[in-house]
């Protein structure tokens, strides 16, 4: 019986989480409701990492999370309960390390390694002199040679220099007689030591490194010399040239057995956009899998692709894929627990506080995108500028970088996906011409140079036309970096008025006022085209968690509120501030930061306890600990006063000593009762917009996934917070007693939601919903319901699943209702006549009889979710 896809829990493998580890939980998601655990990649990577995207070997398994058999075990026992596995695999880069053998033959034989075509190396650059730029080292290579911290390290079976934990291999047929003779004799090593000894010997050794197929340089030189595409930025991971068949075939090998075995059931494939041509590989994978998949596999063989689809962008029709990883979704969702006018205030209030009444967030992300294209990613763009000048001489490289620049700065997306120049799809085309238009009307910028890269992309195809060809394949591997490196890591830490909004893929600036429009098209666009898409609201990657984020929507139904507390707790801190080069430290978007992230994390006011009551003494130190390292990465990812290439000390320590000094209860310190109090007012409503996002998570059209750990209340920030380790033991207790009718019914009736099995036990209720009903909520039509009635009804969101004759009607609570506030009169709502009949809530047990009159049938809004429940999902009966 094929293994139907339902729900999802991503679970991150590690060293102290190994696969021996998920086995011994298998009983517990299949009682949650899930359907398919989605693993973290389990190829072998480097040697201790957190998350095994930095892969050494495609051709094993990570030998730190067990072994092959281990992991055949596991979905040996997924099977045994119909459950499956969706593994992460990663096709863009490897780890640039001398773990990986691949890599490490192409330093030692260059360009005459078997795997030298694997990489995508610029062996033309022009400082590379047909090597490898290694920018790995501290200081200058002289500097670090006089002070002997490269050394060699002589093997039998090959010598290599070392430079602290790092070893890199030395070309055989560059080594003097003396290593030759110690590496098959080991008493003439100290013969070969005392060659590369001493002033003399260091020389010796600087003529060996420079014979070497690769150059090590100081770090700093990244930005100028490195001749290799990276993931972004990171040099230990260098871009794999996945475009062939031959690479394809190497890398993908051992993943398409476990696909014929049935070991895996479907496949994740991380950061789509770094590949040359992901249309081609996608039709490549999609070939391959459809040709070998495991007659337990559903019919069509799962592949999702992380993409982040920005604003209105739509994922590629032609993409033989069943969707995103969903953070489409989560910022759709995100925007429905939003108070327009509210939110409004909150970003007046703001740009005031930051001295700047006409800040906007797209000009952030502009010079974000500009600031990363002209430096971390500085090499990609002179490799463009080489090319674009190779194609049209006329026009000088420098013009190129400039215009290239502006380019990309002025690209709403990630990328284009134009696999022939020439033949760009509507889409594509039409994010170029508002690209182009708006790099035009930078000052300084050459008019022959876009109008160069214009031709590139709409001038007619040409076959014979190869640098053309590689100028627009290398531009759209270029700007998917920029975005991420520009936008994601900073501008969403400069311009932050309801950090709430800033998540990867998010537009803070988006307007709101017809949010729950959009996203009813956009939930029937996905189950149109996309049914079975993933839907995320936490992963990895999030900026902070969802059920955080929840309690700063709470603030647009009260942003004077806000303000005037960000006005007291201003006025309370200054003491703690320091002056660092003239400026005030920290600056007032990392304090604005900090006192939202405080917010967001405290925990709820303890029954029978006073308000204003502190935390213990435990969730202090822990918080402290994790807020100084969560506000320093946002500084330097920020890099508006220090950052991870530049970093100012004297900043830093200012900022470190603010989070530990205003974190320390004093009795003459009223900041921390402050926060106690603030959190009193939004501590409640933030797990109700919690468990309404859950409902709208569950039974929108796609596959909800669960983040590890995330089914109790989670106040988590960014990696490496939301990775730490997750108590299984305790949620396997919870959901235990968490199954009866009694306690959700109970909570949800009495508006009780601040235990962790309430939210346990909501989602278990919806998860099993969709494994007893996986037809209606992963086929089933979904039909907005948009409520009209004698009073306001905006603070409710509700649809309709519908297939054939079973029914069901999910309705949420996603803005202060006007009963929390004053009382009102009875809302009435008009609804279709196909909605009259007896209906059946899953979550609480009760009946409510819908009875049409005429073409309409009137209801109570309280008979579709009653006071003061935060969401609701019906079941009609059949006749």
């Amino acid at each position: 019986m094929p293994r139907c896809v339902t729900a999802t829990y991503r679970l991150q493998l590690t060293r102290e989480f190994p696969f021996a580890a998920a086995r011994e939980l298998v009983r517990y998601f299949d009682e949650l409701g899930v359907s398919h655990l989605y693993l973290s990649p389990v190829l072998a990577a480097k040697p201790g990492s957190a998350h095994g995207y930095d892969v050494i070997d495609h051709a094993r398994v990570n030998p730190e999370l067990g072994s092959e058999d281990d992991l055949r075990g596991l979905a040996a026992d997924l099977h045994a309960r119909n459950m499956g596995i969706i593994l992460d695999i990663v096709p863009n880069h490897m780890s640039a390390s001398s773990d990986n053998p691949y890599w490490d033959d192409v330093l030692e034989r260059g360009q005459s390694s078997r795997y030298a075509e694997w990489f995508d190396i610029d062996w033309d650059a022009p400082r590379a002199r047909r090597k490898v730029i290694l920018p790995l080292l501290g200081d200058e290579l002289d500097r670090v040679l006089e002070r002997d911290e490269i050394r060699l390290r002589i093997h039998e079976s090959g010598s290599r220099v070392a430079y602290f934990d790092r070893t890199f291999p030395l070309d055989p047929s560059t080594l003097p007689k003396e290593i030759q003779l110690a590496q098959v004799d080991p008493g003439r090593r100290p013969a070969a030591e005392e060659w590369a000894s001493g002033d003399e010997g260091r020389k010796r050794l600087r003529g060996l490194l420079d014979a070497q197929n690769y150059r090590l340089r100081f770090w700093r030189r990244a930005h100028d010399e490195i001749n290799y595409r990276r993931f972004f930025d990171v040099s230990d991971l260098v871009g794999l040239r996945m475009e062939t068949a031959e690479i394809f075939d190497a890398t993908h090998k051992l993943i398409l057995q476990w696909v014929r075995d049935g070991v895996v059931d479907g496949l994740r494939v991380d950061h789509i956009d770094g590949l040359r041509t992901p249309s081609w590989y996608l039709a490549k994978l999609r070939s391959m899998v459809d040709t070998m998949k495991h007659p337990g596999a559903p019919a069509r063989f799962p592949i999702l692709v992380e993409k982040i689809l920005t604003g209105d962008e739509k994922l590629p029709s032609e993409w033989p894929v069943e969707g995103t990883t969903g953070y489409d979704f989560l910022n759709d969702v995100q925007e429905l627990f939003l108070d327009p006018a509210g939110f409004k205030t909150i970003e007046a209030a703001y740009r005031r506080l930051r001295h700047n009444p006409k800040l906007d967030f797209e000009t952030v992300a502009r010079d974000g995108k500009r600031r990363v294209l002209t430096g971390a990613l500085k090499p990609d763009v002179a490799r463009l500028a080489r090319l674009a000048h190779a194609w049209r001489p006329a026009t000088t490289t420098a013009e190129f970088s400039a215009a290239i620049v502006e380019l990309i700065v002025h690209l709403d997306v990630y990328r284009t996906y134009i696999s022939e120049a020439g033949l760009g799809s509507e889409t594509d085309q039409r994010c170029l011409t508002a690209a182009l238009r708006g790099a035009r009307e930078r000052v300084g910028v050459s008019e022959s140079a876009l109008a160069a890269l214009e031709e590139a992309f709409f001038a007619d195809p040409s076959v014979s036309d190869t640098l053309r060809a590689e100028l627009v394949a290398r531009f759209q591997q270029v700007s998917g970096p920029a975005a991420a490196k520009g936008v994601e890591d900073t501008a969403l830490y400069v311009y932050m008025p309801l950090a709430s909004r800033n998540e990867v893929g998010g537009k803070p600036d988006r307007p709101l006022d017809h949010a729950h429009t959009r996203v009813h098209a956009r939930n029937a666009a996905r189950s149109r085209d996309w049914p079975r898409t993933m839907l995320a609201t936490n992963t990895h990657d999030t900026k902070r968690s969802a059920d955080l984020r929840a309690r700063l929507n709470v603030l647009t139904s009260m942003p004077d509120v806000w303000t005037r507390h960000v006005s007291r707790w201003r006025r309370l801190n200054k003491p703690r501030k320091r002056i660092v080069r003239g400026k005030p430290a920290p600056d007032i978007n990392s304090e604005y930061l900090y006192y939202q992230t405080l917010l967001g994390m405290w925990p709820a006011p303890r029954p029978q306890r006073r308000v204003d009551d502190l935390p213990d003494r435990a969730w202090l130190d822990r918080a402290r600990a994790r807020l100084v390292a969560y506000m320093l990465k946002a500084a330097r990812e920020a890099k508006t006063r220090t950052s991870w290439t530049d970093g100012d000390t004297q900043f830093e320590n200012a900022l470190d000593d603010y989070v530990r000094e205003t974190l320390m209860p004093h009795e003459d310190a009223p900041f921390l009762g402050d926060v106690a109090r603030l959190t009193a007012q939004t501590a409640d409503r933030g797990f109700r917009f919690a468990l309404a996002r859950v409902l709208v998570h569950c039974m929108a059209p796609g596959i909800p996934d669960i983040y590890q750990g995330d089914e109790l209340w989670n106040f988590t920030l960014v990696d490496p917070d939301n990775r730490r380790p997750v108590d299984f033991q305790r949620r396997a207790q919870l959901l235990a007693l968490s199954v009866t009718p009694d306690v959700l019914r109970d909570a949800l009736a009495m508006g009780a939601v601040i235990e962790d099995r309430v939210k346990l036990a909501l989602i278990a209720r919806l998860l099993r919903f969709r494994r007893d009903h996986a037809r209606l909520v992963t086929d089933g039509e979904y039909l907005p319901l948009l409520m009209v009635g004698s009073k306001p009804v905006s603070d409710l969101f509700a649809f309709v699943r519908r297939l054939d004759e079973e029914m069901c009607i999910a309705v949420a609570r996603t803005r202060v209702s006007p009963a929390e506030s004053e009382n009102v009169d009875v809302r009435t709502v008009s609804l279709p006549g196909e909605l009259a009949g007896q209906w059946h809530s899953v979550l609480t047990g009760r009946v409510v009889e819908l009875v049409r009159v005429g073409p309409q049938l009137t209801a109570s809004a309280d008979d579709l979710v009653p006071q003061p429940q935060p969401c609701e999902l019906l079941l009609r009966r059949q006749a």
